[in-house]
């Protein structure tokens, strides 16, 4: 039997994933039982895009406990805005589903109130992950540049929000820690400082303490309104860029003269979730509230 889903987010109004990861959690075989909208006429939209652009049909509703009685899904996909998502995790959980959700898993909160979250789906033995589409790229990373250093001292990482000021850290910062957390492991930042030239444009700069050192890190953020927006990434100094090729969206990874394709990101983290429900995996609760932990050790930089 199929795992039967529903998402929360289907349009992709400004910078969402929604529609991509139906597409991706399709694809990887589940079964789109409805999705969730906060009005008819967005949900009317949003069902329209699914149909004609990726051949997915499905219910559509404006309240997520309707979705979750009548739908009867076995795990939520949770795209909405992050401001929304502790509410949307609090019933997903309480309905005894599984879930991904977008980053950041919930916002504003404090690490207590997170860590209680995730409890609510570690006791009930339910599956919580959240979307890291960056960290799918490492192998294309080692085609281009052959493998990955055993001591990594330097990462930088830039990336082209649709916000602008001090929400551009929340919406991009976890993309930042979830590389650092594939690369080195669990581990703090520390000594985090931001410096803006203009609302548009800021650096963050902080030291990545791991199990095997420190690593020095910076993120770079500069607002960019049209799609397919930059974005690109150095270790020790190696970079490479994430290219677009529109209209299909296709992806590539370049250094230089050389590129290497991307598999779709969305699908690589849509395919293994559904890879490790069927595996019963538990959830990796260190690795979420330690993300957390360093979100919040950034957004305390601006004080």
């Amino acid at each position: 039997m199929p795992v039967k889903i529903v998402l929360i987010g289907a349009r992709s109004h400004r910078q969402g994933t929604g529609p991509f990861i139906a597409a991706g959690l399709a694809a990887a075989g589940a079964e789109i039982t409805g999705i969730i909208g906060t009005s008819e006429n967005t949900v009317a939209e949003a069902l329209q895009g699914l149909k004609q652009d990726w051949g997915i049909a499905t219910n559509g509703f404006t309240e997520l406990a309707t979705a979750l009685e009548e739908a009867t899904p076995d795990a939520v996909a949770i795209c909405s805005p992050w401001r929304f998502h502790a509410g949307q995790l609090q019933q997903a959980a309480a309905a005894g589903c599984h879930c991904l959700v977008e980053k950041p898993l919930a916002w504003p909160a404090s690490e207590q109130e997170v860590a209680t979250l995730i409890e609510s789906f570690t006791q009930e033995g339910l599956l919580l992950e959240m979307v890291g589409q960056w960290p799918t790229t490492l192998p294309a990373f080692t085609e281009l540049h052959g493998p990955l250093p055993d001591e990594i001292d330097e990462f930088c990482m830039r990336l082209s929000p649709i916000s602008i000021g001090r929400v551009m850290v929340t919406d991009s910062a976890p993309h930042f820690i979830s590389m650092l957390q594939a690369l080195l492991g669990p581990g703090e930042l520390k000594d985090c400082e931001i410096h803006t030239t203009g609302a548009d444009q800021l650096t963050v700069q902080a030291g990545y303490h791991h199990h095997r050192g420190t690593t020095h890190c910076r993120l770079l953020l500069e607002t960019s309104l049209e799609r397919p927006r930059p974005a690109w990434y150095s270790i020790n100094g190696l970079r490479a860029d994430r290219r677009v090729v529109l209209p299909d969206y296709h992806q590539l990874l370049v250094a230089g003269n050389r590129e290497v394709p991307l598999t779709d990101p969305m699908h690589l983290v849509t395919q293994n979730f559904i890879r490790r429900l069927g595996q019963q995996a538990p959830t990796d609760s260190q690795k979420l509230l330690g993300a957390h932990r360093n979100l919040l050790q950034l957004d305390q930089s601006w004080a």
